[in-house]
């Protein structure tokens, strides 16, 4: 909201100086280099927010796709709305009764530069390719973590081929996701441990059995 505040600030001064020749009282010729500062500087201003806009709703599109039908929005909180969010500490979260979906800041910057190469990711952006898959799923209907956590596991490559991931990445991904990230919440324990299941593995109680199946 601050960055289209200050855009519009922008306009309002372009605007301004538009309309100056016609200002009855104190008419003014229009400064062509002054016009161009303060549109660009309106142009520009506005730019981060429109591209997290444009975003969200990619991320909206991709998400109805696994959320059987059900509505999904999705909120990429800046550092005020984060800091106002009374589920700050958690990476993300999803309201099952609206479907609203948010990350906090910088998730959702993560998962735009892991989407934007993800033949570079990292382990984090695999990490927040997990976070959107996980909170999808919890639109879905799911509320235990730990069976939260293993939809996501195996829904990883689902979702990663639905964002644009190459499908020889995004098996990939969703592998190491298991392998690694997923494999240390059992020796962490804690909260961590809160969304590992033994029974997350190939044959087990939580084998989905996907025809894209990540085993």
């Amino acid at each position: 909201m601050l960055w289209i505040a200050l855009s519009l600030a922008f306009v309002w001064l372009a605007l301004r100086e538009l309309c100056s020749p016609w200002d009855r009282h104190h008419p003014q010729p229009i400064h062509p280099p002054y016009l161009l500062m303060v549109c660009a500087l309106a142009v520009g201003v506005a730019g981060p927010p429109v591209s997290t806009w444009r975003f969200e709703r990619f991320l909206e599109a991709k998400a109805r796709v696994l959320a059987d039908g059900r509505p999904v929005s999705v909120h990429c909180n800046t550092l005020f709305d984060t800091m106002l969010d009374p589920n700050a500490l958690a990476a993300g979260h999803a309201n099952l009764a609206t479907g609203r979906i948010v990350l906090q800041k910088p998730w959702c910057s993560t998962l735009h530069d892991y989407l934007d190469d993800p033949a570079s990711a990292d382990e984090r952006g695999i990490q927040s390719l997990n976070l959107f898959t996980h909170e999808v799923m919890h639109v879905r209907g799911l509320l235990d973590e730990r069976v939260t956590e293993c939809h996501a596991v195996q829904y990883n490559r689902r979702m990663a081929e639905l964002l644009g991931v190459p499908a020889p990445l995004a098996l990939d991904h969703a592998r190491r996701y298991y392998r690694e990230s997923y494999a240390l919440r059992a020796d962490v324990g804690g909260l961590a441990g809160a969304y590992f299941s033994p029974e997350c593995a190939p044959g087990r109680a939580l084998d989905l059995r996907l025809p894209h199946s990540i085993w």
